[in-house]
């Protein structure tokens, strides 16, 4: 399923670029994130809890930076996941590039393309696009506030 989001940063691009890419300290802007840690190989491995539809899941996976354009303001992502009690998985590719709107305004746009198995697999992809909607307005709000913190 692909997606597209996208939401306003009240920030310049470059604040929005260093918090976005600071993944542990972008993650806490995540509705449901439990836990986000750096391991050896410098991938990020992440707990997720979230409600979809009538499931309510704990996600466990990873993300990796595939690459990454600080000139251009883009970045690319692998995001891997799964629920081992409801037997759902995930495997998201995201493209991330920042656009300046103005001095103190960033848009952030996210291309998503991810394949759901198992459980996750048969939601259907009203539902999914919804909490997908529903989840990017909060990360949005969060990262809004989170943006011009020190």
């Amino acid at each position: 399923m692909k997606l597209e989001n996208r939401c306003l940063v009240p920030a310049n691009i470059q604040n929005t670029w260093d918090l976005i890419m600071d993944i542990p300290r972008v993650a806490t802007c995540v509705p449901g994130m439990q836990e986000i840690i750096v391991d050896e190989d410098g991938n990020y491995q992440a707990s997720l809890k979230v409600k979809v539809g009538p499931m309510g899941l704990t996600l466990s996976g990873s993300l990796h930076i595939v690459e990454q354009d600080s000139s251009g303001k883009e970045a690319r992502f692998l995001i891997e996941a799964s629920d081992r009690r409801v037997g759902g998985a995930l495997r998201a590719d995201l493209v991330m590039q920042l656009v300046q709107q103005e001095e103190d305004q960033t848009e952030v746009v996210l291309n998503t393309d991810t394949t759901f198995i198992g459980k996750l697999g048969e939601l259907g992809q009203p539902i999914i696009r919804r909490k997908a909607n529903n989840t990017m307005q909060e990360f949005a709000d969060n990262l809004s506030k989170k943006v011009n913190q020190s």
